[in-house]
């Protein structure tokens, strides 16, 4: 049996070390376990799009939660950079949603409604001026310009959590979890091929991987891995986008080092297969000729794909299992784990340490949902 810990932290993506950070930071002990490489997963494979307002449909608590943990990035990037020496390259130039129809026009006239409501900044751009602000786009009906939305490097994002955690963490990369066991005593095991690990609580941010050891333990609630494919170009010099283009599922997202990053394909039925195929890529492609012929040219840099964690509604759930006090969760972040990091850390470090949750959390704790069947 391995000395003990406060906490040991299953999962090493952008969540799981966001939070072992927050947890360091409020003085507990903190062992970090993954299976692969820290943020070797969905993290690093992300578009790194901080779109509050681009990926809530609705207002209502979710929006709320992204908004709130957009407002973090600032911050948030500059402690790592000041912890780490490693900028996470956050561009805060807005996101631009098009319209190709007056059909498309219309909801989203109805989106900068209720965001406007909501004390958000939501301008509506008529075809001229699409045109004007994104040379490279082709002739739409309009756009929807949401200028507080951004992006960070998601990679350079997970470097510096990386770094981060092995100041202030123990960490065991290349080591599977293969059971968190509860104990006599209110105390837990987490087991691995060679280690057994004592904790005093457990936080479990798996991933797609998370309904795997949530089961053995008579809990419910599945997270399904969703395969998206992604691409990077780098445009000639003096052409590309000055901001994030979003439309039909399809985001052009441009980024510090002047690349420009192309996704997703979005596929529920191909389990843990993380293969890059030409049908993907293929629709990527086409599809970023649609919608920016005049990237048309641009030189092909790469192609990768994530196993995004999606949940049953598409929104997170966070906080301690109902029957086994200790026992905590931070998964189901699907599209956003990045943009949710920042606030999904600080929502952890409350409940580990005893302080209560502001209500606005609430809808997203995990006894509202997960289900126990012990």
């Amino acid at each position: 049996m391995t000395a003990g810990y406060d906490v040991v932290v299953v999962g090493g993506g952008a969540i799981g070390m966001a939070s072992a950070w927050r947890l360091a930071q409020a003085g507990m002990k903190v062992l970090v376990v993954d299976k692969g490489r820290l943020g070797g997963e969905a993290s690093s494979a992300a578009a790194g799009m901080l779109g509050a307002q681009l990926e809530a449909h609705r207002a209502g608590s979710f929006y709320e939660l992204c908004r709130e943990s957009r407002a973090l990035y600032p911050t948030y990037v500059a402690e790592l950079l000041e912890f780490t020496g490693i900028d996470a390259q956050l561009v805060q130039n807005g996101i631009l949603q098009l319209a190709y129809t007056e059909a498309d026009a219309t909801l989203l006239h109805e989106r900068a409604y209720w965001q406007r409501q909501a004390g958000d900044s939501a301008v509506w751009m008529d075809a001229s001026e699409v045109q004007a602000a994104e040379p490279v786009i082709r002739p739409v009906y309009g756009g929807l310009f949401l200028p507080d939305d951004g992006n960070v490097s998601a990679p350079r994002l997970v470097k510096a959590l990386a770094k981060a955690v092995g100041m202030s963490c123990d960490v065991r990369e290349g080591s599977p979890v293969s059971a968190i066991s509860p104990e006599t005593g209110g105390t837990f095991v987490v087991t691995t091929a060679t280690d057994r690990f004592h904790a005093d609580k457990v936080l479990l941010t798996a991933g797609a991987w998370s309904s795997s050891l949530l089961r053995p333990l008579g809990y419910t609630w599945e997270i399904q891995p969703v395969k998206g494919q992604m691409l990077s170009i780098r445009p000639p010099f003096g052409v590309s986008l000055r901001r994030t283009v979003y439309v039909g599922g399809t985001y052009l997202v441009p980024k510090r080092d002047g690349t420009v990053v192309v996704g997703a394909t979005e596929e529920r039925d191909a389990g843990f297969n993380r293969d890059v195929t030409i049908g993907g890529i293929s629709a990527l492609s086409e599809a970023l000729r649609e919608i920016a012929p005049g990237l048309s040219h641009a030189e092909f840099l790469q192609s990768w794909t994530g196993l995004r964690p999606g949940s049953p509604d598409g929104e997170p759930r966070i906080g301690e299992l109902p029957g086994l006090p200790g026992l905590m969760i931070a998964i189901g972040h699907f599209r956003n784990g990045i943009l949710l990091s920042a606030v999904t850390a600080q929502m952890v470090a409350a409940a580990a340490t005893g302080r209560g949750w502001p209500e606005r959390w609430q809808p997203f704790h995990a006894a509202q949902t997960v289900q126990i069947g012990r």
